[in-house]
């Protein structure tokens, strides 16, 4: 089998080899950043240059204090409008007054920041409900939208502090329409979503932001806007775009000292489970499946935050938007953001005349389109499959947030998840009513399990040694993300080269769904290094739902009364049978084991219905695959997957992809094109990719091409001597589907002489 590099691209000065790509990402990124930055900050209530000099505060600090690889960081549309509500605090309703009051608070954030990243305080958000923090990030989606509806209509009435009064003067915006404002609003969001959803690939690539900005000023120029409603920048960059922050004015008002440490206490809290949320999700999409640092990269926040404040810009924190842009333009490391910083500023003094031509409305329009995937129904779709428990937690924060503000609408949301706890380990009223159980033993049970939410969930440790290596066993009680620090504090200090068990234990009552989160995650890194690592004892856990992260409660007996198998299930246990395979029903998180690239894709990755068993001379494992992948991070990708793997392990496949067309081409970053004519001619639709320097046998090449002809527009992937195989144009297979990816296997005979032969 081929050996692998595992040299990855690295911050710093040796990161600036890769400058080809990060320049050229840079670029891109810069394109897609200034649109942005100038929305964001006019959402925020500010000077339309803040944005902009965030961004290049971000890319000129971050690449050199690290935490992450390819995030790019700045100003983000999450913090729009916990700005604006601080800015109409500390000003009394004047924004202007507001304004250099905000920066103070903005400074301090940063300070705190950094002495948070001293005390290792990243590793603290794991006590953050999983719900709770999606639920934010919708709420803030929605808060934009109605918030950018006005601008859409022509409305330039001041913006409003509380979700309840920009509501109420919505119809009050409908008597003040522009029309020519609107019809540029209208179009420009009609652009937004079609380029965002478009599947012809020369649109694809159009950054839309930048595309609906330009065709923004095109109508500007067509209907002739007055200045009013358009972008505003100062006449000279250097003394009439910096406005420094005004601590003589806060120290001497005392007044302000009690709003101003609220303002603070919701930048960092905000800041933080963003910023937390965005790098993990970067993280996952990242072709070279690097692993950022928390606390690193909160330390960068707060240096840049203090920076961004002297120079009059907003709060900066990585922006998943602009990270996914990198990503796609082929971005490598930090160096991209520093690129990006430097075109904004070629923008920003060449290009500032025709930025002062973008209409407010198509400004709108793209926080407009912000807004919505943060917010869009199919969010509240995923939360419901992992459990109506978690539904309930998602629609109380929303709600709670909207009515009062953020940092108390996720506190009534925390509130609301202990609640529900709680609830769930309380006894059946009708136990009590029955007599089974008095009235003060329910309310010991009830306190109990409540206490027991924020204890340790750890209740022994057993060492031995398994093949030479050490072993831990852990024993587990209840797991909640309230308890999960001392479990996850006992994991990171255990040897690296150790073997991990977790027995979830009959004392215990219940694991959450960010527990489950938190388990599956921790199972993917130890196999990531190679790590042992078991879970045991979860089949006596009854799942609130199908889906693998879903909380669970033990209950034997309601495990033992199964739901009867769906149809598709039932038929595919049936075809299983008939071919000798074993057969797997219920859903559960897959584990890359052979590090397949198409596998690393996405996050929510599960499969279900699985199959496996020795078929035509390999070890076969079919099943049906579910995963999120940007940009519809809540949409679930559906496909039916085989994998193969020789029986004999002599025999030695060859890493190799075959894409149809430029399929997953962007995370192809470990291998090189194989482009030869012969083959372009043999598979004109497909291209071949392999390890740099590897060999790929004709006779395996021979092979693939016979399975390529009997199954157009095929993937094919073999890593880690393994085969993985689906259509990437065809979902969740029917009867005839499946049994024709079981005769890829028919095709194809390991033999121990070192290729595939028929």
């Amino acid at each position: 089998m081929n050996s692998r590099s595992n040299e990855k691209p690295r911050n710093g000065l040796a990161g600036i080899k890769h400058w080809r790509y990060d320049l050229s990402a840079g670029l891109q990124v810069a394109l897609v950043s200034m649109p942005l930055s100038l929305g964001i900050a006019v959402a925020s209530g500010a000077p339309p240059i803040t944005g902009i000099i965030s961004a290049i505060i971000a890319g000129l600090i971050f690449p050199f204090l690290g935490g992450a690889y390819v995030t790019i960081s700045g100003p983000a549309a999450g913090l729009a409008p916990a700005l604006l509500a601080g800015m109409l605090t500390l000003g009394n309703g004047d924004l202007a007054a507001g304004y250099p009051l905000l920066l103070v608070a903005i400074c301090l954030t940063g300070l705190v920041q950094i002495v948070l990243s001293l005390v290792n305080a990243g590793r603290f958000a794991i006590f953050l409900p999983v719900t709770v923090v999606e639920a934010m990030l919708a709420a803030i989606g929605i808060m934009i939208i109605v918030k950018q509806i006005p601008p859409l209509l022509g409305d330039l009435a001041p913006l409003s502090k509380d979700m309840f009064t920009a509501i109420i003067t919505l119809p009050e915006s409908l008597t003040r329409i522009e029309w020519p404002v609107l019809l540029i609003g209208a179009f420009c969001l009609f652009l937004m979503f079609y380029l965002n959803k478009t599947r012809l690939p020369w649109l694809k690539r159009l950054p839309a932001a930048l595309f609906v900005a330009l065709v923004g000023i095109l109508l500007g120029y067509v209907f002739d806007l007055d200045a009013r409603h358009l972008i505003s920048m100062p006449d000279d960059i250097l003394t009439g775009g910096i406005t420094p922050p005004a601590f003589d004015d806060v120290w001497q008002r005392t007044e302000l000292w009690g709003s101003l440490i609220i303002v603070i206490i919701t930048l960092t809290l905000i800041d933080g489970i963003e910023s937390l949320a965005t790098i993990a999700a970067v993280d996952k999409i990242d072709p070279f499946q690097r692993k950022s640092h928390a606390n690193t990269t909160l330390r960068a926040m707060g240096v840049s935050n203090m920076l961004s404040s002297i120079f009059g810009g907003l709060t900066i924190i990585p922006g998943g938007v602009k990270s996914r842009a990198n990503i796609d333009a082929g971005g490598r490391t930090l160096w991209a953001n520093f690129y990006n910083a430097v075109f904004l500023i070629i923008f920003l003094f060449l290009a500032k005349d025709l930025i002062t031509r973008i209409p407010l409305a198509a400004i709108g329009a793209i926080l407009v389109y912000v807004g919505w995937r943060l917010c869009e129904y199919r969010v509240f779709q995923k939360t419901y499959a992992i459990g109506r428990d978690q539904i309930v937690i998602f629609l109380i924060t929303i709600v709670a947030i909207l009515a009062t503000d953020l940092l108390f609408g996720i506190m009534i949301g925390i509130a609301a998840e202990i609640i529900m706890l709680a609830y769930l380990l309380s006894p059946s009223f009708r136990i009590v009513l029955t007599g089974r159980l008095t009235y003060s033993q329910a309310v010991t049970l009830v306190l109990r399990n409540l206490v027991g939410l924020f204890r340790s969930p750890v209740i022994k440790v057993k060492q031995d040694e398994h093949s030479g290596r050490p072993n831990y066993e852990i024993t587990l009680g209840s797991v909640v993300c309230f308890n999960l620090l001392p479990l996850d504090k006992l994991l990171q200090s255990l040897p690296q080269d150790a073997s991990i068990t977790l027995a979830a234990s009959e004392s215990g009552h219940i694991i959450d769904h960010t527990a489950m989160e938190y388990l599956h995650n921790f199972q993917e890194e130890c196999l990531r290094e190679g790590r042992g690592f078991r879970l045991m004892g979860m089949e006596n856990y009854y799942q609130f739902t199908p889906h693998s992260l879903s909380a669970r409660m033990h209950d034997a007996k309601l495990v033992r009364e199964r739901e009867r198998l769906s149809d598709r299930s039932q038929a595919l246990a049936e075809i299983a049978a008939r071919h000798s395979l074993k057969f797997r029903a219920e859903a559960g998180g897959i584990l890359n084991r052979h590090d397949f690239i198409y596998l690393r894709r996405g996050d929510m990755r599960q499969e279900c219905n699985v199959m496996t068993g020795q078929y035509a001379g390999c070890h076969v494992k079919l099943f049906d695959y579910s995963h999120t992948a940007a940009p519809d991070y809540y949409a679930a990708h559906r496909h039916t997957l085989i994998t193969l793997r020789p029986q004999d392990e002599g025999v030695e496949l060859h890493d190799l992809v075959v894409t149809p067309g430029h399929y997953l081409q962007r995370y192809l970053v470990e291998f090189e094109e194989i482009d030869t004519p012969a083959l372009a001619a043999a598979s004109r639709e497909h291209r071949w990719y392999r390890r740099p320097q590897g060999v790929v046998p004709e006779g395996l090449i021979k092979q693939l091409l016979a399975v390529l002809e009997n199954y157009p527009g095929i993937y094919i992937e073999i890593c880690d001597n393994a085969l993985l195989a689906f259509h990437p144009d065809r979902e969740l297979l029917d009867e005839d589907g499946i049994v024709s990816l079981l005769g890829i296997a028919n095709l194809l005979c390991m033999t121990d002489s070192g290729i595939v032969q028929a």
